[in-house]
């Protein structure tokens, strides 16, 4: 479903443990993020993040600013042809893991705090989760009950810095459960114990009576956490 709304995509990949270290992974994969950087204004995130339950695989967060007509310019940069040689000729990734991507919900909490925080930071804890509704009326509730939520978390919680999401535009290609029109969140905290405190946040566990009483109970589909590299930019 193409889009010129902002966009998220998420691609995880392993790499090949026999060919390759994690530390030359990310070397490599850094001057292409480095390019984006530079010479690419309209994708508005590209960072590598490390799965907290298995080591070996690197998920890529992107975010684009004019959706699929942005994605189209990052992947026709020579950069991104040159990254996916020189990888492809050492045997540096084993598999893709999972891939997805989200417009975002409009309007819906927020991307970064650039005026506080850096990002390029290294052991950023980043949760990405999704969640099934019966109806997209259903899902609408708990987008703005959720929305109402995210307002009090950029007041209250400074070292929350990402706290938004969007809406699945397609199936994922593997490994998780994600169909054309779930709703997938995102946070990003500055450290394990951010997210353990938005957690445990009173008005954020009296979420869960509240949504019940409004008829928006969601099917949690799954959450994945990894931790930032410090390669690439969460946001500019």
């Amino acid at each position: 479903m193409p889009t010129d709304k902002p966009m998220t995509t998420v691609v995880e990949y392993q790499m090949r443990k026999e060919n390759t270290t994690m530390e030359d992974w990310l070397a490599e994969w850094d001057i292409r993020a480095e390019d984006a950087r530079v010479g690419e204004p309209e994708t508005t995130a590209y960072a590598a993040s490390i799965n907290l339950k298995d080591d070996l695989n690197i998920l890529v967060f992107e975010r684009y600013a004019m959706g699929h007509d942005s994605l189209k310019l990052h992947m026709e940069r020579p950069a991104h042809s040159a990254l996916i040689e020189g990888m492809g000729e050492r045997r540096m990734t084993k598999r893709r893991v999972m891939s997805f991507m989200f417009p975002d919900v409009s309007d819906y909490g927020w991307w970064g705090r650039p005026d506080s925080n850096d990002a390029n930071a290294r052991d950023v804890i980043l949760v990405i989760g999704a969640m099934r509704f019966e109806t997209e009326a259903m899902r609408n509730v708990f987008i703005e009950a959720s929305g109402v939520h995210a307002d009090y978390c950029w007041e209250n919680e400074s070292d929350t810095l990402i706290y938004s999401g969007g809406i699945a535009s397609a199936d994922a290609d593997r490994e998780v459960d994600l169909r054309q029109g779930d709703l997938v969140f995102v946070m990003a905290c500055s450290d394990m114990a951010a997210v353990q405190a938005h957690a445990a946040d009173p008005r954020h566990l009296a979420m869960g009576s509240e949504l019940q009483e409004k008829g928006a109970e969601a099917e949690s589909l799954f959450v994945r956490t990894y931790k930032t590299t410090g390669k690439g930019f969460l946001w500019r």
